[in-house]
């Protein structure tokens, strides 16, 4: 029998991994600042500003942006009722 030598480990694959790791936090980062960006436009009332951050967002971002949105202005009224309440 012909037994095949071992290969040696890929020293690349470590840097590979954790390269990716890295380019996924990143994106992470970037959609959260452009989050905070969009929220910054809504609360200065800067219209023109927020349709450009949101126009220069993807898809996904877009429906995480509403959803938060959503969430955020639910709790928002009812946190205004339960003061006048």
């Amino acid at each position: 029998m012909n037994a095949r030598p071992s290969r040696p480990p890929d020293p690349n694959a470590d840097m590979v991994q954790a390269l990716a790791e890295v380019l996924k936090e990143i994106g992470v980062a970037a959609r959260t600042l452009a989050f905070r960006r969009a929220v910054s436009m809504a609360c200065r009332d800067d219209r023109q500003r927020l349709a450009a951050c949101l126009d220069a967002m993807t898809p996904g971002q877009l429906a995480e942006v509403a959803a938060a949105a959503r969430l955020l202005s639910t709790e928002a009224e009812q946190a205004l009722a339960r003061r006048e309440g």
